[in-house]
């Protein structure tokens, strides 16, 4: 699998299975691409390509001792797609990554994206500012920094027992505790304050492809009516796709649901 210069001094995982159209998935905190294994088994049988991103810091990449912005997560995004000259591509992010689609959409003026996906994203903004007081108090977002700061492992465990609505095997949640563990301290201090502190409201207004928003209805982590519709009323063109039996954690909740949209969508 190809690793891909994004700078001088880092590189960043690549996986990349299949032949036809291009979907890139990005994952959400503190993951890496391998949250997306039903997607990747499926949309491949089903005649996709799916590329999937380990963000600096995350992973299979990386992980220097940096700032993890938005703007830098974005730049890194371009520099792979750059690297591996994909068009038409149906750009996918999830929580965190799907704020990091969202501003690469407007700081990159959509280069390769034909279409985007934006699966309980972690954008326009989560958490309350003057002229945005719907949004989550950051004593709710700073708890899992703190956690990272003091105790990541019993942090991963508590956020993996939140993800989900369904039930779930013990087994996955242990299984996503570990691909948390595997990413850098530093890095899910400094994301989780990206996306506790970043407003990416100004973006959506540059985004003009067919946009499709996967949002479960009860997500406790990137609530349903402070994230999906502002993106859904902020997107021109959007569609907004309620998960009535998702929390956070959709793509395992409701996986034959998600891969048949995704499916749709990118074809």
């Amino acid at each position: 699998m190809p690793r891909v210069s994004v700078d001088d001094d880092v590189e960043l995982f690549v996986r990349d299975w299949g032949e036809g159209e291009p979907i890139v998935f990005l994952h959400g905190w503190p993951l890496s691409h391998r949250m997306y294994e039903q997607q990747f088994t499926d949309l491949v049988d089903r005649g996709y390509r799916c590329i999937g991103v380990d963000l600096r810091g995350y992973g299979q990449s990386d992980k220097p001792w940096s700032e993890y912005s938005y703007d830098m997560f974005a730049d890194d995004v371009r520099a792979v797609l750059d690297d591996l000259d994909v068009e038409d591509v149906t750009l996918v992010g999830f929580s965190m990554g799907g704020g990091i689609a969202t501003h690469y959409m407007s700081r990159h003026d959509g280069a390769h994206v034909e279409r985007l996906a934006l699966l309980a994203a972690a954008s326009p903004c989560l958490t309350e500012k003057p002229d945005f007081p719907q949004g989550l108090d950051e004593s709710e977002v700073n708890p899992l920094i703190d956690g990272a700061r003091e105790d990541r492992p019993a942090m991963l465990s508590q956020f993996t027992d939140m993800l989900f609505h369904t039930e779930v095997s013990e087994e996955t949640k242990r299984w996503l505790e570990g691909i948390g563990g595997d990413a850098s301290p530093q890095a899910t201090i400094e994301s989780a304050k990206t996306f506790r502190d970043e407003d990416l409201r100004p973006d959506m207004a540059d985004i003009d492809v067919p946009t499709l928003i996967c949002h479960g209805v009860h997500d406790e982590i990137t609530p349903f009516e402070i994230t999906a519709e502002v993106l859904h009323d902020g997107i021109a063109d959007s569609e907004l796709v309620r998960f009535e039996n998702s929390g956070h954690g959709l793509v395992t909740d409701e996986t034959e649901k998600i891969n048949d949209h995704l499916a749709e969508f990118a074809g």
